[in-house]
């Protein structure tokens, strides 16, 4: 049933996105975030949704020119190109080329769709549809994984859709530490009371899944970001009130094998996952040494062989690369480190720059100030649980850093309108002071000259 009320629902909307190619993105993020065919049996369960919204949008952005505009060449644009441009390279070189090949071919599309989205949200109406589609995805797994941690007493781990790219509960974690400010710009949006108290039940059921996790970066990433979201956000008077509330009920709510794991960070000499860890960041900086340029290649980590060359003494080999740093440094080297380092800072300051001059603007910009410093706050979340997880290649990612260079474009306009404004009222008043001042004309400080000389009196 599930499966077939799937294909009804796709067979209704997919054609939409050829008339709409928003529609089509939106379909996509939908299938890529939310995964609601992992919801059904059958057929449905592994059949492409996501290749054939991709390909539907990609069509329908050909075929309708007036419904895209050219990707805007921001910094922070110029920086994804030139990254995929390293990654590119290193591909070719990789010491895994099979895995390499692989696992580039699904990056590539990723940033083909994050060009996509930089071409298609072109308002701030089409904004608000892809914001909302995030927030509507990732917050049901959100919802669903607190509510699941309440009424198990916290007892078992959660974890993300299976199949999906956030499956694993340490990336679960980091997709929803990266949710919760874009949830929290929702509710600062909305107007309607019960909307506004339904986002505060998911941002807290969402801050629960984080805990039901039982990761160690989840949990310190959570730590991070609710701080930022204090700091960065509009009314943060209830915010500073309900966390620390929240969180001691949290804390007396989980059960005693929860602290003993998240007591383990204490011990991370004698905890044998935290030594793995370092293990493999050892071994990308061996390897970053060992070929400075264009580092190992994709999927470098999964070569027993490489691992015998440069990992450290009684390493067992084929473990991942757990942090985004250490895992771009032996896959890319140091000139690509240095892009995804400048990568992620153009994108947190370019947003700094969209707040400071939204909020230097007229009031009806600043939601795209709250909307930036939301941002800012998902990329530093980001950083925070990506310090020790291997995921520098998700598509949320470079999603939310193609939507930094909309938001430039957005603020860019926003400061036309209102120059424009302000020179239409200049020009205004310039015009209104010349026709009082204007000869003949009553209130007119000087006459007209009669034809002798002499000057005519203002009547």
């Amino acid at each position: 049933m599930r499966s077939l009320a799937l294909v009804l629902f796709v067979a209704g909307t997919l054609p939409m996105a050829f008339v709409r190619p928003i529609i089509g993105l939106l379909l996509w993020m939908m299938f890529s975030y939310l995964n609601p065919h992992r919801l059904t049996w059958g057929f449905a369960v592994d059949f492409p949704w996501v290749f054939i919204t991709a390909g539907a949008t990609l069509l329908a952005l050909t075929a309708h020119p007036g419904e895209r505009q050219a990707p805007p060449m921001k910094p922070i644009v110029v920086l994804m190109t030139l990254f995929l441009g390293w990654v590119t390279l290193s591909t070719f070189q990789a010491a895994v080329p099979d895995a390499a090949f692989t696992r580039y071919e699904q990056f590539v599309k990723m940033m083909a769709m994050a060009y996509v989205t930089l071409m298609l949200v072109i308002d701030r109406q089409r904004l608000d549809w892809v914001i909302w589609t995030i927030v509507a995805s990732f917050g049901f797994w959100g919802f669903k994984g607190g509510l699941f941690t309440l009424l198990t007493g916290g007892n078992y781990h959660v974890m993300g859709p299976e199949s999906s790219f956030f499956t694993d509960n340490n990336i679960f974690a980091l997709i929803m530490c990266m949710t919760l400010p874009l949830m929290r710009y929702v509710q600062l949006q909305v107007q309607h009371r019960w909307l506004r108290l339904g986002l505060w039940l998911l941002m807290g059921l969402t801050a629960v899944s984080v805990v039901g996790t039982y990761s160690r970066g989840g949990l310190l990433a959570l730590a991070v970001t609710a701080t930022m979201l204090v700091w960065k956000s509009r009314r943060r008077v209830m915010l500073i009130l309900v966390a620390p509330v929240a969180a001691l009920a949290l804390a007396s709510f989980m059960p005693p094998q929860y602290f003993q794991r998240i007591h383990t960070i204490d011990n991370y000499q004698h905890d044998a996952s935290a030594q793995g860890r370092i293990e493999s960041w050892k071994f990308a900086t061996h390897v970053a040494l060992a070929h400075p340029l264009v580092g190992g290649g994709m999927e470098v980590w999964s070569s027993h062989d490489m691992w015998r060359r440069y990992g450290p003494e009684g390493a067992v080999p084929g473990r991942a690369i757990h942090s985004i740093f250490f895992e771009v440094l032996g896959e890319q080297g140091f000139v690509g480190l240095a892009l995804f380092l400048a990568l992620l800072l153009a994108g947190y300051l370019g947003l700094g720059g969209v707040r400071r001059r939204a909020r230097a603007g007229p009031a009806e910009a600043w939601w795209l100030a709250d909307l930036a410093s939301m941002m800012q706050v998902s990329l530093v979340g980001y950083a925070a649980a990506g310090s020790l997880l291997p995921t520098p290649y998700i598509d949320f990612l470079y999603q939310l850093l193609a939507l930094v260079a909309v938001l430039q474009v957005m603020v860019a306009r926003v400061e036309q309108v209102a120059e424009s404004k302000s020179n239409d009222k200049a020009a205004t008043r310039r015009l209104s002071r010349q026709s009082s001042q204007a000869p003949g004309r009553p209130g007119s400080r000087t006459g007209r000259p009669s034809a002798g000389g002499h000057r005519l009196p203002n009547w």
